[in-house]
């Protein structure tokens, strides 16, 4: 993982606010239809498709993600761990990338090095490119497994938070977000295969998944639920927030080793 920038969270707010326009507080919400025509909406894979979309209003349980098409969960850590951390995330949302570009490492670390916890990703597409770039996520998850998920993921939130200092320094007179040309430049420097025509493909899971959370009333990123066990979250975190109160409460709740926390 790269080293994290030293941003404060007013320092973020700011800039964020100043420089993209429709911030709602400290997370991003969805006020239309995430999808947009241009996408195409290519047929799903036999293994993806659905035989139904879920129309419930209800508080989301973990039971209810885990009823959710397998192949539409990209997931780190132990399959079976009665642990889970839920992330409902945006790789074009800059409260995201703020967010995880800080807390990736200590994700990564309860799931895939310590077995601790299961991490599970979901995602929420907000923006102008985020469709497209979660199918290529979905692609680079599939082909390469979930450590390449995550280096491309946290390459993505590394480079959107660096932009994100140098227009707070007043280094550039333009924030420069991420896309799906930038992502998949990204996924080719870290020996990633994919093409945009070939991640289409994924489009059925990326829609299938948006409208389960928002069927769930999450319509907002960042968000972070925590579980033990299959009931009702036992942490529940929408918008940018400090990432040592992030992991120490998950660290609390969960009841997870992690050194310098709990």
């Amino acid at each position: 993982m790269k080293d994290r920038g030293s941003l404060s969270k007013a320092e973020a707010i700011v800039i964020i606010v100043i420089a993209v326009a429709a911030v709602a507080g400290a997370a991003y919400v969805i006020r239309q239809s995430p999808f947009h025509s241009s996408v195409p909406k290519t047929t799903a894979p036999e293994s993806q498709a659905s035989s139904s979309t879920t129309t419930s209003s209800g508080p989301l349980t973990l039971s209810d993600i885990e009823s959710l098409n397998s192949s539409w969960i990209i997931s780190l850590g132990p399959p079976n761990s009665s642990k889970v951390i839920v992330v409902v995330y945006d790789p074009e949302c800059p409260y995201c990338s703020l967010e995880l570009n800080a807390t990736l490492p200590f994700l990564y670390y309860v799931s895939e090095n310590t077995s601790q916890a299961r991490v599970i990703f979901l995602g929420l597409p907000i923006h102008e490119y985020s469709v497209q770039m979660l199918e290529i996520l979905y692609e680079v998850y599939h082909l390469y497994g979930p450590v390449a998920f995550v280096k491309l993921l946290d390459a993505n939130y590394a480079y959107y938070t660096r932009n994100i200092e140098l227009y707070l320094n007043h280094e550039t007179n333009q924030l420069i977000i991420p896309t799906n040309y930038t992502l998949i430049y990204m996924a080719d420097a870290l020996g990633y295969n994919v093409t945009q025509q070939e991640s289409e493909v994924w489009y059925p899971a990326v829609e299938e998944v948006a409208n389960f959370l928002l069927s769930h009333n999450i319509s907002a990123t960042p968000a972070l639920l925590a579980f033990n066990e299959t009931g009702a979250p036992v942490y529940y975190e929408v918008g940018l927030e400090q990432p040592l109160y992030i992991e120490g409460n998950l660290t609390e709740r969960l009841g997870l080793q992690v050194p310098g926390l709990g």
